[in-house]
C-alpha cells in the first residue's frame, strides 16, 4: 500500500534508549532525572523515548506499514501506564473499545511532554500530557482522523518554535472532508505556551510561516 509519507520534521538528535524522563517533584516544573521509585507517574514516564524535535507535524496515519518511519508509532501501553491517565480520559478510550501507545516524549518549559496515541475502530487520536504535581495532566489533543460514512473529520499539528524564544509553539490544522464536496470548514489555528502556567494558549500574535502547513493526506477518499 502506497503511503506518501510526510514526514516535515526534522529530528535533531533521537534517543533510541527507552527514556529516562525527568519527573515533575516540586509542582513548579523543576525536575530530577533520579526517578523514585514504585510511583505511577514514574512508570507512565519511563514508557516514552525522548525525542529533541526542531520541527514536528503530528498527525494521523491510519494504516501504518511495518517498514514505514512514523515517528508517533509507539508502544502499546501497559495497564499501569494507563492507570495515570486523567479519569475522564481513560473513560472516553475504553468507550471507543481503543487501544492505547506511548510514543514520544519533549521537552516543554522545564517538564517532559508526553504524546500518547490512541487507535480506535473510528477514530484516532494524538494527545499531549505533562506529569505535575505527580499526576499526569491532558494538556491538548494534537491531531486527530474521525471517518464514517461519506466525511473524514482530520486535525494535524505542528510542533516548533515560531519567534524563536526557545519555547514550543503550537499550529492546528483541522478540515472535514466528505466524497460528494471534498474538503469544507477548513481552519488554522496558532497557540503559544505560557510560561507562568504551562498552558496552551491562543495567539494571533505570532508570524507564521505557512508553506509547507499541509495536512498528512493518504490519498483516501472518505470510509
Amino acid at each position: 500500500m502506497h503511503h506518501h509519507l510526510l514526514v516535515i520534521f526534522t529530528l535533531l538528535v533521537t534517543a533510541s534508549t527507552m527514556a529516562q524522563s525527568p519527573v515533575d517533584v516540586g509542582g513548579e516544573g523543576m525536575q530530577t532525572t533520579a526517578l523514585e521509585e514504585s510511583t505511577g507517574a514514574d512508570l507512565f514516564a519511563t514508557t516514552f523515548d525522548e525525542s529533541n524535535v526542531g520541527y514536528l507535524h503530528i498527525y494521523i496515519d491510519p494504516a501504518i506499514d511495518p517498514l514505514e518511519t512514523y515517528l508517533l508509532r509507539g508502544q502499546e501501553m501497559s495497564d499501569t501506564a494507563m492507570a495515570m491517565l486523567p479519569p475522564r480520559f481513560r473513560k472516553m478510550a475504553d468507550k471507543e473499545g481503543s487501544t492505547l501507545y506511548s510514543t514520544i516524549a519533549i521537552k516543554g518549559i522545564e517538564e517532559n511532554l508526553y504524546l500518547t496515541r490512541l487507535d480506535a475502530p473510528r477514530r484516532d487520536q494524538i494527545d499531549m500530557f505533562a506529569i505535575r504535581d505527580g499526576r499526569v495532566k491532558h494538556l491538548k489533543t494534537l491531531a486527530y482522523r474521525d471517518c464514517g460514512g461519506n466525511e473524514c473529520l482530520q486535525m494535524d499539528s505542528y510542533i516548533t518554535d515560531v519567534n524563536l524564544d526557545t519555547n514550543f509553539d503550537l499550529i492546528q490544522i483541522a478540515r472535514r472532508k466528505t466524497e460528494s464536496m471534498g474538503t469544507t470548514d477548513e481552519r488554522r489555528t496558532v497557540y503559544y505556551m505560557d510560561p507562568d502556567n504551562r498552558r496552551w494558549k491562543m495567539t494571533q500574535e505570532l508570524d507564521v510561516n505557512w508553506e509547507g502547513i499541509e495536512f498528512y493526506d493518504r490519498g483516501d477518499r472518505p470510509e
